[in-house]
């Protein structure tokens, strides 16, 4: 089973919405183990990625690199900082890995769940570090989506699961009004990635 454990990470400084975000997820696992990993974060833990971390182009490149490693040694769900949890996981936590399609072509890594040492993120690592210098998508989306795709060893949820609205529609929810309809419209989904692309 995938360990009890919320696992995020961020820069120094983040804003209310980020943490009032993280703070309803936690309260919806109140037994669970939350861990925030603030930059800067120690590299003692992360031999895999570590020697490209100041050479990534963006901040969203080096959480792939965390967040990937961090899953790794330790398991747990991982949530991107602009992700609306609306329940809890704990439903999925019977399966080994599990992650969802952002629609018919990709598999974002802004909300996954795994146990320690799932051999897809070994994948995910090793193409991430291969593909480092091809830019953020490539070796993030870009890889999540070519590893996680077609296993038997992890769960693949359609699109509204955790994407109840496409990123290319996001400027139409930027309102509460309209993230609670979209919340009220999609019962069976387990959150909201708010798509706030700061990768851009």
């Amino acid at each position: 089973m995938i360990p009890s454990r919320l696992v995020r990470t961020v820069p120094r400084e983040t804003s209310d919405e980020v943490e009032a975000y993280w703070a309803h997820a936690t309260a919806l696992h109140p037994t669970w183990q939350h861990v925030t990993l603030r930059d800067p974060v120690d590299p003692a833990g992360f031999p895999h990625t570590r020697h490209l971390w100041g050479t990534c182009e963006s901040g969203a490149q080096l959480a792939d690199l965390i967040r990937a490693e961090y899953l790794y040694w330790h398991g747990g769900v991982y949530l991107d900082s602009d992700v609306e949890v609306y329940r809890s996981f704990q439903p999925l936590m019977v399966n080994e890995g599990f992650a969802a399609w952002e629609d018919e072509r990709h598999i974002p890594n802004a909300v996954m769940g795994f146990e320690k040492g799932h051999p897809a993120l070994s994948e995910v690592i090793k193409l991430a570090v291969e593909r480092h210098f091809d830019g953020t998508w490539a070796a993030g989306v870009g890889v999540t989506t070519e590893v996680f795709t077609g296993r038997d060893d992890m769960l693949l949820l359609p699109p509204d699961s955790f994407y109840p609205y496409h990123y290319s529609f996001k400027d139409a929810y930027q309102t509460t009004q309209a993230r609670e309809r979209v919340k009220a419209a999609h019962p069976w989904a387990f959150c909201a990635h708010h798509w706030r692309h700061s990768w851009k």
